[in-house]
């Protein structure tokens, strides 16, 4: 078990000593409830996400990331990851999977942090509901103050901390191979009928 996944089971665990004492079995047992529902709601997001993200990882060569995202691409990087991040289309589930492929395939991680702060402050999907909400001058106004912040970000990553970011290549790189190796683990046990031999 890695550092993350004890870390979530530790908060989980807080969570439900805290709900106990509030309102006792009754509401922790509308907490796992309400989780399951989540779960089972993003459960074929997660499913889907992962497809696109291995199906992007065999289509797209790391020559042609490297190019256009990579170190090699300089200032263009940030400025096409905003851009791709203001395109592309569903949640966290679909999106950080696609960010850690791209990361492994050469992208640069200045140009991915781009790629994510543009997911969120430039994302088109989310223009016309803003617009119908807020109007079209907020919808304007929000969008100026906030259109180079995902370059800069990327750029900043980039200048200042290249060390840090050559470090988050690595982890994403560890971490993508720990969950290969896993994926292999169970294949190879539900080969055996669920058996593991030595």
């Amino acid at each position: 078990m890695n550092k993350n996944t004890l870390g979530m089971a530790l908060v989980a665990f807080i969570l439900v000593i805290i709900a106990f004492f509030q309102g006792g079995l009754p509401l922790v047992g509308q907490g796992f409830v309400a989780g399951g529902k989540t779960l089972l709601r993003v459960f074929p997001l997660i499913v889907i996400a992962f497809i696109v993200a291995g199906a992007v990882s065999m289509l797209i060569s790391k020559k042609m990331v490297t190019r256009w995202l990579g170190e090699g691409a300089g200032w263009k990087g940030p400025f096409l990851g905003s851009l791709a991040g203001a395109l592309v289309p569903g949640g966290p589930f679909f999106f950080y999977p696609l960010m850690a492929t791209l990361i492994i395939s050469g992208a640069n991680v200045g140009t991915m942090i781009s790629f994510v702060a543009a997911k969120t402050l430039w994302y088109v999907g989310r223009v016309p509901i803003e617009v119908a909400f807020v109007g079209a001058r907020v919808t304007a106004i929000r969008f100026l103050i906030t259109f180079a912040i995902p370059i800069l970000a990327g750029a900043a990553v980039n200048v200042f901390l290249p060390g840090f970011a050559e470090k988050i290549k690595i982890e994403v790189e560890h971490l993508q191979a720990r969950k290969g190796e896993q994926q292999r683990v169970e294949g190879e046990e539900k080969q055996n009928g669920g058996v593991q031999t030595d």
